[in-house]
């Protein structure tokens, strides 16, 4: 080492000596603390081996339901052989340093805040150790990206046991809100007013579910919710991830579906010079809109969940209203590396449930569009049910809505006007509805339609709907 480099003194991990002494004294002393504050400690809340070691018997004395103190966390650690230190001299010595117990939350706080500092160290350690040997940049950033969501999820979202009252006070609060202000918990219009009134709005933290076979429409009645709210000049913020059209042809989709002017003129370039200027107008709307679009055939429910984050981080300005994915089968599963194997069912098992907990993380509703089963076809009776959805039950486990989207007649598959029905088939906490719709194949338009009397399912299918029309 030259003279002008000057060492740098070795950093210890950020930790609280005495306070990890105060923590564990109170645990030894008063019987109440460990069952009151102990639930959400674990080890790594101790940095000091001992510690670790102290904390781990008492966890143990505490689920086999042994009384804490001195002698029993004694006599453990040393049927163990856990420590390499003299248990009982400084247990006792424990025993007196703290002046009670009516402080150990505030010691605990401070613990709590030392544990995460050294977990972001190590984090930050493997976030280095990745940027210097992967040679892909995205995945090391989408996995730099998990490692500190998950070390902040744990931190904020701990469960805890509550005493009932405590929800029901929210949920009077809530009644109360909505008897003198009913709009005033209503989700993400669609733009659909039938749908809204039985939905009262997509809600936040939902998991929805579009079904459909092939061919049918969900991309475009998707592609219709974001026409409306681009079409409503409305601020909210909306991601769409597709993995099978190019972002150019949902583009083509949703100017069809707001212009007078059809398919086959925008796949052409048959457009006139007036026709042109609502074209301008409606691309004028576009770039006012804050519609996101990504089209890439490979995702993971990760990977989304990274690029939502961005989003509502960034552009989003704070906001993320309304994520959009097409289609579910066509995701890869992010725990596929950890596996050596397993099966398309397992895969949209995980991927599905991952679907659920990214719309809590992110507090807006998600729309995932998915495959039916072939089985449906096989069938006299065509109208959709549950066990139709493809490749996993766990998909209708883990949704809060799933809607069915079928034709009434499949004869009506090449006019340019055709009956769908939406059919809300799942609704957690909510009315079970079918809404009819008339589609308008040139302009990929779906609008509610006035007649909403059912008849049997399929025109001609035997079994009527329980469902009343709305």
């Amino acid at each position: 080492m030259s003279e002008n480099e000057v060492k740098k003194p070795i950093r210890q991990y950020p930790n609280n000596f005495d306070a990890e002494q105060y923590v564990l004294c109170c645990f030894l002393i008063d019987g109440q603390a460990f069952d009151t504050f102990g639930k959400n400690v674990t080890e790594d809340y101790f940095y000091a081996p001992k510690h670790k070691v102290i904390y781990r018997a008492m966890q143990s004395l505490a689920k086999a339901g042994t009384v804490i103190n001195v002698i029993t966390v004694n006599d453990l650690i040393a049927k163990e052989n856990a420590a390499d230190i003299d248990t009982l001299e400084y247990l006792t010595e424990l025993a007196e340093v703290t002046p009670g117990a009516v402080n150990v939350g505030d010691y605990l706080k401070i613990l709590e805040r030392d544990m995460v500092m050294r977990k972001l160290i190590e984090i930050g350690k493997a976030i280095t150790e990745d940027a210097y040997t992967s040679t892909d940049a995205t995945a090391s950033v989408t996995h730099a990206e998990q490692l500190i969501y998950a070390l902040s999820n744990k931190t904020t979202t701990k469960g805890q046991l509550e005493h009932i009252s405590g929800p029901a006070q929210r949920f009077l609060a809530r009644l109360e809100l909505l008897s003198s202000n009913p709009g005033a918990l209503k989700g993400l219009e669609t733009g659909y007013p039938r749908l809204d009134r039985v939905t009262n709005g997509l809600q936040p933290n939902s998991l929805i579910i579009l079904a459909a076979r092939p061919s049918v429409g969900k991309t475009a009645f998707v592609l219709n919710i974001i026409a409306n709210i681009i079409r409503a000049k409305s601020e909210k913020v909306v991601a769409m991830f597709s993995l099978e059209m190019p972002s150019e042809q949902l583009v083509q989709r949703i100017l069809a579906t707001n212009t007078d002017i059809g398919m086959h003129e925008y796949s052409t370039g048959q457009i006139s010079e007036d026709d042109m200027q609502d074209v301008w107008s409606a691309h004028m709307e576009l770039g006012r809109s804050k519609v996101f679009i990504e089209s890439v055939s490979m995702q993971t429910p990760g990977n989304i969940a990274s690029r939502c984050r961005q989003l509502k981080a960034g552009e989003g300005g704070g906001r993320l209203d309304l994520v959009i994915i097409d289609y579910l089968q066509l995701m890869a599963n992010d725990k596929d590396k950890e596996r050596r194997s397993s099966t398309r069912q397992t895969d949209v098992s995980d991927i599905s449930r991952m679907l659920k907990v990214m719309s809590m993380e992110l507090e807006c509703p998600v729309i995932a569009l998915s495959q039916m089963s072939r089985g449906i076809e096989g069938r006299d009776d065509k109208e959709p049910r549950l066990s139709d959805l493809r490749e996993s039950g766990a998909i209708e486990q883990d949704a809060d809505m799933v809607m069915f989207l079928s034709r009434e007649d499949e004869n009506d598959k090449t006019k340019e006007r055709s009956n769908l029905v939406l059919d809300i088939a799942k609704h957690r906490n909510g009315e079970l509805k079918k809404i009819r719709y008339v589609f308008e194949g040139a302009h990929v338009r779906f609008t509610e339609s006035e007649d909403q009397v059912f008849l049997p399912f399929g025109g001609g299918g035997k079994k009527k709907s329980d469902k009343a029309p709305v």
